[in-house]
């Protein structure tokens, strides 16, 4: 899959064997999604270092309703999404981040998972009154533990988690000395020793700073620099009524944070930018809070995940697999295409030098270094301007083997083309070691 940046089994196998063999293996029962999952990991772990890393948790859909006469209503491993008439699951995968770099470090942890066709709602099962752990929530729980887990020589964590996030256990179990939360909170909670709620003690709170922030183009935001007034105080927010306390402590201690969109920049039709964060760091300064600011705002590396998964290149959801268990073994392996693809391209407008070992093996470096000699022109503008070795460095190759002029004035190579000129690559490099195989040159990496 990873040679033809495709999830489609009969366009990413070339033979009427391999294609058989592909399903053989996505439809083989002894092992599952988690199984597979397990090579992420290790990825990964590789690629760790005694760091800072931010650890972005995130919940997609994979929506194959489009597909339900291939799919049986009888397979259990496939079930109602958001709209109950749809059939799909979940993947709620947390993605690591060396906010130095600005450069995805792996996937931690993979958590996918269906409803029921016959599960009750919310209200008939009392959700409010349910354990943690029996609740579809417990996921981001789960997830922080086992990136703990796996990155145990990292210096820092900070675990990243949108509204659904906000999860009183959460803030319990998770944090310890090398372990922070920052948290969207999407609850006005109440609050211990006050009369007022979070949310309205942060609106009464004193405003500390103004600055600017960059906005990305999305769906929902029109790019822009946003002007941004920001807030914080110290909270301590109450365990929730609704649930016995049992073991744990009445309330606990947080900072809170609000940044909130000044009306001078928000754009017409939009509503104003508003982060209310909760982080177990200590805000001693304007500086501190506009640190955590910042980090949140790198939730946009798990979106943009999600977009080349979907609907940049791989297009997963088009899968043609006939069973929820082949669709599961295929979105991990999807997620290491996708995650590839979407490091290689933001690697060319990142000016921090990355080996590029983080992706490719020695043997494949110094092929493409073979190859290089075909890819640059004579002129100075038509040469890799990046340092040999580097991520960059072979993602400018990449993408002029996908087809990219070359030129800067023609603006930067999208993910089509960084992909194409992937699957092409892996292509020529297969050659190369056939031909190395046949001619028996084994120490041909050593000159």
């Amino acid at each position: 899959m990873l040679d033809f940046g495709n999830v489609v089994v009969n366009k990413f196998c070339l033979t009427h064997t391999d294609r058989i063999g592909a399903y053989r293996m996505l439809g083989n029962n002894s092992f599952n999604y988690a199984d597979m999952a397990d090579g992420l990991y290790r990825a990964c772990k590789n690629n760790e270092q005694h760091s800072h890393y931010l650890c972005i948790q995130d919940t997609t859909e994979l929506n194959f309703t489009n597909h339900l006469n291939r799919l049986s209503k009888e397979d259990d491993e496939i079930g109602p999404v958001r709209n109950e008439k749809h059939a799909g699951f979940f993947c709620h995968p947390v993605l690591v981040i060396d906010p130095l770099f600005q450069l995805p470090v792996g996937i931690s942890s993979v958590e996918i998972w269906n409803r029921s066709w016959d599960k009750v709602n919310r209200h008939e099962r009392r959700y409010h009154y349910q354990d943690i752990k029996d609740k579809e929530s417990y996921r981001w729980i789960t997830s922080a533990q086992r990136t703990k887990e796996l990155l145990s020589s990292a210096s820092t964590l900070t675990i990243i988690g949108d509204r659904e996030s906000d999860i009183y256990d959460e803030f319990v179990l998770i944090p310890d000395s090398r372990t922070h939360l920052l948290i969207r909170s999407g609850i006005n909670r109440r609050l211990h020793g006050e009369d007022i709620n979070l949310f309205e003690k942060l609106n009464s709170a004193e405003q500390k700073a103004t600055y600017e922030l960059d906005i990305r183009q999305s769906r929902k935001r029109a790019k822009r620099k946003a002007k941004m007034s920001l807030k914080y105080e110290k909270v301590k927010i109450y365990h929730p009524k609704n649930r016995p306390l049992e073991n744990r402590p009445r309330y606990v201690e947080l900072w809170a944070i609000e940044a909130k969109e000044l009306p001078e920049s928000v754009p017409v039709k939009e509503e104003p930018i508003l982060w209310r964060l909760l982080t177990t760091y200590s805000i001693d300064k304007t500086e501190d809070a506009l640190r955590c600011v910042e980090w949140y705002s790198q939730r946009w590396f798990i979106e943009e995940l999600f977009r080349v998964l979907k609907s940049k290149g791989l297009v997963i959801e088009s899968a043609q697999l006939e069973t929820g268990t082949g669709l599961k073994k295929l979105a991990v392996m999807a997620f290491q295409v996708a995650l590839t693809t979407m490091t290689l391209k933001l690697s060319l407008s990142n000016n921090q030098k990355v080996t590029a070992n983080l992706i490719f093996t020695n043997e494949q470096l110094y092929f493409l270094s073979i190859y290089m000699q075909k890819l640059e022109g004579k002129t100075q503008k038509l040469r890799n301007p990046y340092d040999e070795g580097t991520l960059q460095w072979a993602a400018w190759a990449l993408a002029r083997i996908g087809g990219w002029s070359g030129y800067i004035s023609q603006g930067p190579p999208g993910y089509i083309t960084i992909k194409n000129g992937l699957d092409r690559f892996l292509e020529k490099y297969d050659g190369f070691q056939l031909a190395l195989n046949l001619f028996g040159n084994k120490d041909v990496y050593k000159g």
